[in-house]
């Protein structure tokens, strides 16, 4: 009986144990409440990386002063259509402007009208030509904040204004309104958000119209300060400035330049562009504070000579051959799309040269030196020497710029 009843009991435990052992000997339900099975090494998840880096970028084609002297003119004339054709100055440089997203030059004169009669220096008329020949060259905007944008008077400023708008080019630095004063223009390039603001030193002694003192942005520093900050509050990603300021035919920038050049950058600028000297000034990187303590770097280029005139060296008037002589700037922009910060990542040039024997054909210096180049006739070896020399010079001008700011790949611009 004892027997039995030993037995009975061995196969109730035999029993109840087959109720919480499974056939590998592991518990009945072999995984715990988080699914996780005993013996198994725990499920790791991926880590979450953080999203790679998206850039944008845009290059911007910026000229110095555009003049149309009555030399220009007279030669542009074409008595069978009536019309004036200023083309061919831009034949052989249209390519090199056409590299950029955008391309903007300081026009140094007025389109008053024809009935008004055509002239130039000391107040500067152009035929309506000259417009449509900018825009067919790749022009997009234009600077018109100068010492000459009064020469036509008040109805001759807004004038130029309509002409330049019926290309389909913009402008900036004139106004009609107040409204339009007041409103920044702003061009969003490949998603790169630019600001565009102009100034200039004044008009040649000529009135602004009292109560309409909106009409040119003089170069007062408190109200470019004020503009400079309200295009930070519109969401500017970088503001491009253009000074019309210094004095002519000066190959280095005067200590003005250089206090107004420090003022506009710590006011928000990121990229300062001057005209007037008609002279190519030298360019640098200059360091001001940025926001949350990180220090910004600014582009200046002082003076970008005279992309297009009839200057030349003339005694007891102009000292130097340098006026025939100018640059392309190449600022190349980028912004991180992730962050929404952007800068000037880069910058090189092009020298450029006005051949007045030539249809005033604006050439890229170094094409005159390329015997194989087409596009322009042919040179003496006496003037193409001096273009040599004349080069070299620009070059060693703009030597240290290029020493002390490689390419570069650090932003410059403010974070935003």
């Amino acid at each position: 009986m004892l027997k039995k009843t030993l037995y009975l009991a061995v196969l109730a435990c035999l029993f109840l144990t087959g109720c919480f052992l499974g056939a590998d000997g592991g518990s009945m339900d072999s995984r715990d409440a988080g699914g996780i099975e005993f013996g198994d090494e725990p499920v790791q998840e991926s880590p979450v990386l953080p999203p790679e880096d998206v850039y944008r970028q845009a290059t911007v084609a910026a000229v110095g002063d555009i003049m149309v002297h009555r030399t220009q003119y007279v030669r542009a004339y074409n008595p069978q259509t009536g019309h004036y054709d200023f083309r061919p100055s831009f034949e052989a440089i249209a390519s090199y402007l056409q590299e950029a997203d955008l391309v903007v030059g300081n026009l140094e004169t007025t389109f008053g009208g024809e009935m008004r009669g055509f002239s130039a220096y000391p107040r500067f008329n152009s035929p309506d030509g000259i417009a449509l020949a900018l825009q067919e060259a790749g022009f997009d905007l234009l600077c018109t904040a100068n010492n000459h944008c009064l020469d036509t008077g008040e109805k001759g400023l807004y004038r130029t204004i309509e002409v330049i708008e019926e290309t389909g080019m913009k402008h900036f630095g004139t106004a009609r309104n107040r409204e339009e004063r007041d409103s920044p223009l702003i061009v969003e390039v490949n998603g790169i958000k630019l600001f565009f603001l102009a100034y200039t030193y004044g008009t040649n002694g000529l009135p602004i119209p009292k109560g309409k003192e909106y009409i040119v942005n003089l170069l007062v520093e408190e109200q470019m300060i004020a503009d400079l900050a309200g295009a930070r509050r519109q969401g500017a990603d970088l503001v491009i400035l253009y000074l019309h300021w210094g004095e002519e035919y000066c190959s280095e920038p005067s200590e003005g330049q250089k206090r107004l050049a420090r003022v506009a950058a710590q006011a928000g600028a990121d990229i300062i562009l001057g005209s007037h000297p008609h002279i190519i000034q030298p360019m640098e990187y200059i360091t001001v504070p940025g926001e949350q303590g990180v220090e910004k770097r600014v582009f200046v280029a002082y003076s970008m000579g005279n992309f297009l005139s009839n200057q030349h060296r003339v005694e007891g008037s102009i000292s130097t051959d340098e006026v025939e002589f100018g640059k392309i700037l190449y600022l190349h922009l980028e912004k991180n799309v992730n962050t929404g910060e952007a800068y000037l990542r880069d910058v090189n040039y092009e020298l450029t040269w006005v051949n007045r024997d030539d249809k005033h054909r604006i050439l890229p210096l170094n094409s005159v030196f390329d015997e194989g180049s087409k596009g322009h006739v042919a040179l003496s070896a006496a003037l193409v020497g001096r273009l040599k020399r004349d080069g070299e010079r620009l070059q060693e001008r703009l030597k240290g710029f290029e020493q002390a700011a490689p390419r570069m790949t650090v932003p410059v611009g403010a974070a935003k």
